[in-house]
This record gives C-alpha cells, sequence and structure tokens, in this order.
C-alpha cells in the first residue's frame, strides 16, 4: 500500500478540519432526539400548562444540547493543538505518512522520529475537505492529505483502509 504515501502539514487549521472525528454520529444523533424531545416538551408546558419555570428548563437544556456536540469538537482539537506545541515545541511540522505490512507509518520530517500506528489499533476514520483522518483507540490520530493522492486514490483509499483494519468505524 505505498500508494498512499502523503506528506503535509499538521497544523491547528489541520486538526480543526477533522475535529469530526472526535464525535461520533451515534452522539450526533442522541443529542438530535434530545432537542426534539426537549423542544417538544417546552412546547407542551408553554402552550398547555402555562407553566413559565418548566418551559424555560426544557428550553434551556435543548440549547445545552444542541451546543454541546461543537463544545465537544473544540475541546478536543485544542487538546490536539496544545499536545502538539507540547511535543514539538511548535503549532505545526511537517509529516509524512505511508503504508507498509504492518500498519501506517507516521514520520515527523523535522525531528526525523517516526511512529507505527498498526492496522489493528485503527480504528476511526473521518473524511474532510483536504484529508483523511485516521484515530486509534487510544486517542492517536494522524492525517493523510488528499493534496497528494490521484482521484482514483481518492475514490479507493476507504475501500482499501477498510480491508486493512478490521475494526474500522467511518465516522461521516
Amino acid at each position: 500500500m505505498d500508494q498512499y504515501r502523503t506528506s503535509g502539514t499538521l497544523d491547528e487549521a489541520a486538526i480543526k478540519e477533522t475535529a469530526k472525528i472526535y464525535v461520533p454520529s451515534w452522539y450526533r444523533w442522541l443529542t438530535r432526539g434530545f432537542c426534539v424531545l426537549c423542544f417538544l416538551l417546552f412546547l407542551l408546558f408553554s402552550l398547555v400548562g402555562k407553566n413559565v419555570i418548566f418551559s424555560c428548563f426544557f428550553l434551556f437544556f435543548m440549547a445545552v444540547f444542541a451546543s454541546y456536540p461543537t463544545l465537544l469538537r473544540r475541546k478536543y482539537w485544542k487538546l490536539a493543538v496544545t499536545r502538539l506545541t507540547e511535543q514539538t515545541g511548535t503549532a505545526s511540522f511537517r509529516m509524512e505518512s505511508f503504508f507498509n505490512v504492518d500498519g501506517l507509518v507516521v514520520h515527523n520530517l523535522e525531528t526525523d522520529g517516526s511512529v507505527l500506528l498498526r492496522y489493528d489499533d485503527i480504528a476511526f476514520l473521518s473524511e474532510s475537505r483536504h484529508c483523511f483522518a485516521l484515530m486509534t483507540r487510544g486517542q492517536q490520530f494522524t492525517l493523510i492529505f488528499k493534496d497528494c493522492l490521484t482521484d482514483e486514490q481518492k475514490k479507493n483509499f476507504i475501500h482499501d483502509i477498510k480491508q486493512r483494519c478490521p475494526k474500522l468505524k467511518v465516522r461521516r
């Protein structure tokens, strides 16, 4: 799978772009369901019950449920940027990533350090406009930059990585 060799800059903009990998789609659906429930209870108590305190209570919880996934994404990408700054001393670094027989190799081009993410450990994949984000169960993540891939490689990437990673879940 050396055909997926990419390089690029891991910085705050790239992390922010792929932040949806941190919030599972089932969680987004759950919060939407709670928002609908709170809105219906708000209508019930405001129109039928004429109880202003309960109406405001459910309106408040609807706002909390609606904003929580966004706040959670923001918390995680800020944490990732903080970790990046602590580890490298800067807010960005150039990296290269490629697949070998054992897994995904991530090579820091500035410090010349490498790490191997085994196929069995890769748990989540998310696609954004400029890159694919891969995350392990231990919350380590890396990016595969799309600008280094051909159109055919972009189309086949998810299918190929699903065959190599047995427990991969794609977050859209």
